[in-house]
């Protein structure tokens, strides 16, 4: 039996590959050029600062903010794990069942395959995390929500 990787290799031999260009990198992305999505039913914001699309294959970067009784629904994800360092405000998270608190200058690891949510209790003040993703792409989930402002163009 052939592996995948295999398999994929010897058919871009036969069939031709089409692969898009590398994106440029970006050395430096400032908020203002990054989109921005409203997420979390209107009470929570998603900057997407450092991605593929800004030619980061590694890793992403971003800035969560969440307003009290804002939450992030359980989920996973499968290949990526996820680092949050609290800049501002407090979240009560679930990480693998586990009720734990979060506050302002407080880092966050959750490795891959790995059930998480997050809650901004009632009352709270508003909660900002810078949030990376090492393997890249969960952070795309937040183009769901509704832009707030897309990218400026880069020079």
């Amino acid at each position: 039996m052939m592996r995948p990787s295999l398999l994929t290799a010897l058919l871009c031999v036969f069939a031709g590959c089409v692969r898009a260009p590398p994106v440029p990198v970006r050395h430096v992305v400032s908020t203002a050029e990054a989109p921005t999505f409203r997420i979390s039913q209107g009470k929570g914001t998603a900057i997407l600062l450092v991605n593929e699309e800004t030619g980061a294959r590694a890793a992403s970067l971003g800035v969560l903010e969440l307003e009290a009784g804002a939450g992030v629904p359980e989920h996973i994800h499968e290949n990526s794990v996820e680092m949050l360092y609290v800049e501002e405000g407090t979240a009560e998270m679930t990480v693998e069942g586990k009720v734990v608190a979060v506050r302002s200058g407080d880092a966050v690891y959750i490795p891959a395959r790995v059930r998480h949510s997050a809650r901004i209790p009632e009352g709270a003040p508003r909660f900002r995390a810078v949030q990376v993703y090492v393997g890249p792409g969960p952070e795309q989930r937040f183009r769901q929500g509704v832009p707030v402002k897309s990218p400026a163009p880069s020079p």
